[in-house]
C-alpha cells in the first residue's frame, strides 16, 4: 500500500459525515464513502478526495500535513498579543448583567494612576509578539480620559523603537463621549467599540443609566463616528458593537438584528451570558437555559441568512469565526475558541492597581489567588508567563481530554478554565456537562450543516 490513513474524527449529520483531522483539514462524505473509509475499501475517486485533505497520507502530501499542523498551532510561539488595561473600575451605568463589578463615580481610588499606566505599557512591550493590541476596558474608560491619552501616546512613542504592529482599541458605553474625544480617537487611529443590546427599550432595560437613556448616547455616537470616518475618507473602518443577551433579550432575535442593520453595523455577535461579576447576583432573573439560548441563536442566524440573500451586509460573528477556523490553515485567534485558550499566552489583563491576570474574565472573578499572576510594579513578562500558575491555567485549557478526543470539532474548539470554575467550581471540568460545550456543539452542527453540507 502506497499510503496510510491519518487519524481522523467524524460527525454524522443527517445522511452525511463530517470528517476532520488534527491539523484542521476536513471533508464531507456520503454514507457509502464513509463505509468505504471505515472498511479501508477506498476506490480511486475517494482516494483522491481524501488525499487532497490529508486524511490519506502519502509521500507527496506528508510535508503539507506537517506544514498545516505547524501553521494551525503557530500562535503557540508568538507571545501575548492582546493586552487589556482596566483603566478604571468606575462606571456611570448600572447594567443588570455587568461582569466587571464596577465602582461608583466618586471612588477615584479605583482609577489607574499615571505611574502604574507607564509601568503597564513597559510590561506590555516585553512581550515578544510582533503584533500588540492594547484594549481599554473598565468600568467606563472615558472617566479616566487623561490616563487613556497618556497610554496611547506613551505606547506610540515606545513603538517607534519596538516597531511592532500596534493596535489600540477602547470599549466604551459612549455616555461620556464628546466631539473633542472623538476627534482625538480618530486622529490617533484608536478603534472604538461599544455595547448595543438591541432596540432602545431592550437596551435601556439591560444597560441602565440614571441620567436618561444610554441607548440615545450609543445611537448618536455610532452615527457620528461613522459619519466622521466617511468625511475623512477612512475606508473599512466603522465603530464596533457587542450584544449581551439577558432572558428578556431572547424574545427579540429579529428586532436585535434589525437594529444593527439600521445603524449600518455589519457584524453582530450573539454571545451567551457569563456568570461573572454583578451578573452572579442577578443570575436567577437574567439567565436562561442552554436550549432557550440555542433556540434564540438559530432564529437570529437564520434571519440573518435571509437578509444576506437580499443583499444586506450583516454577519453573525460566531458563524464567521467557525467558518474561518474550518476553512483556513491559520487560526483566526479568537481566544475563547482555541486550545490552549488565550489565557496568558494570548492575552493578559491589567487591573487599575497594576495586578496582572491571565485574562479579563479571570480578573472579573474578583478572587485574587486563582488567576492573579503578579503586578507590573514588581514583575517582568518572562517570569509571569513561565510561572507555575500561568502554566497550570494554560494546561487546564487544553482540550486533550477524553470528553473532547472523539469530537469532530476538537481541532476548532477550546476550553475556558474561568467558565469551568464558575460553573463547576473547578478549572478542570466535566466538559460535556458544561453549558459552553453544549452551545458550541450545536453551533458547530448548524455551521457544518448549513455551510459545508449544502
Amino acid at each position: 500500500m502506497d499510503y496510510f490513513l491519518n487519524y481522523y474524527r467524524h460527525k454524522k449529520l443527517g445522511d452525511k459525515y463530517f470528517i476532520t483531522t488534527d491539523h484542521g483539514s476536513n471533508c464531507v462524505l456520503s454514507e457509502d464513502e464513509f463505509k468505504k473509509l471505515k472498511q479501508n475499501k477506498i476506490d480511486k475517486n475517494l482516494k483522491s478526495k481524501l488525499t487532497e485533505r490529508e486524511i490519506i497520507i502519502n509521500e507527496f502530501n506528508l510535508t503539507e500535513a506537517i506544514r498545516l499542523t505547524r501553521n494551525r498551532n503557530s500562535f503557540l510561539y508568538s507571545g501575548t498579543s492582546l493586552h487589556i488595561i482596566v483603566i478604571t473600575l468606575r462606571c456611570n451605568l448600572n447594567c443588570i448583567y455587568c461582569h466587571a463589578s464596577p465602582k461608583s463615580l466618586e471612588k477615584k481610588e479605583f482609577d489607574m494612576d499615571k505611574e502604574t499606566a507607564k509601568k503597564t505599557v513597559d510590561f506590555i512591550f516585553q512581550s515578544p509578539s510582533k503584533g500588540i493590541t492594547i484594549e481599554f476596558q473598565g468600568g467606563e474608560p472615558l472617566l479616566n480620559w487623561d490616563v487613556v491619552k497618556q497610554v496611547i501616546e506613551y505606547a506610540r512613542g515606545k513603538n517607534k523603537e519596538a516597531k511592532k504592529t500596534l493596535m489600540i482599541t477602547i470599549v466604551s458605553n459612549l455616555t461620556k463621549m464628546d466631539e473633542e474625544k472623538m476627534k482625538y480617537l480618530i486622529d490617533n487611529d484608536v478603534i472604538v467599540c461599544t455595547s448595543l443590546d438591541g432596540p432602545k427599550e431592550l437596551h435601556d432595560y439591560n444597560r441602565r443609566f440614571l441620567n436618561g437613556s444610554s441607548n440615545d448616547h450609543v445611537v448618536k455616537w455610532i452615527k457620528r463616528f461613522n459619519e466622521e470616518y466617511k468625511k475623512k475618507g477612512i475606508k473599512n473602518k466603522k465603530i464596533g458593537a457587542l450584544v449581551t443577551l439577558t432572558r428578556k433579550s431572547l424574545k427579540y432575535p429579529k428586532e436585535i438584528v434589525d437594529e444593527y442593520v439600521r445603524l449600518g453595523l455589519s457584524d453582530i455577535h450573539m454571545r451567551f451570558l457569563n456568570n461573572l461579576g454583578v451578573a452572579k447576583q442577578a443570575w436567577s432573573d437574567i439567565s436562561y437555559s442552554v436550549q432557550d439560548y440555542l433556540t434564540f441563536w438559530k432564529k437570529a442566524v437564520e434571519y440573518i441568512e435571509t437578509l444576506k440573500k437580499k443583499g444586506v451586509k450583516i454577519n453573525e460573528r460566531m458563524v464567521s469565526i467557525m467558518i474561518n477556523k474550518m476553512n483556513n490553515e491559520f487560526d483566526p485567534d479568537y481566544l475563547d475558541l482555541r486550545s490552549p485558550c488565550g489565557a496568558a499566552i494570548g492575552q493578559l489583563a491589567y487591573n487599575h492597581d497594576g495586578k496582572i491576570y491571565t485574562c479579563d474574565e479571570g480578573r472579573m472573578l474578583g478572587e485574587d489567588n486563582l488567576f492573579l499572576l503578579g503586578n507590573v510594579m514588581e514583575d517582568n513578562y518572562k517570569d509571569i508567563i513561565t510561572s507555575n500558575k500561568a502554566c497550570a491555567v494554560i494546561n487546564a485549557s487544553i482540550n486533550d481530554q477524553y470528553a473532547c478526543n472523539d469530537c469532530a470539532y476538537k481541532p476548532y474548539c477550546g476550553i475556558c478554565p474561568v467558565c469551568n470554575y464558575t460553573e463547576q467550581g473547578n478549572v478542570i471540568a466535566k466538559i460535556s456537562q458544561t453549558g459552553r460545550c453544549k452551545i458550541y456543539m450545536e453551533q458547530f452542527n448548524w455551521v457544518v450543516k448549513n455551510k459545508f453540507m449544502n
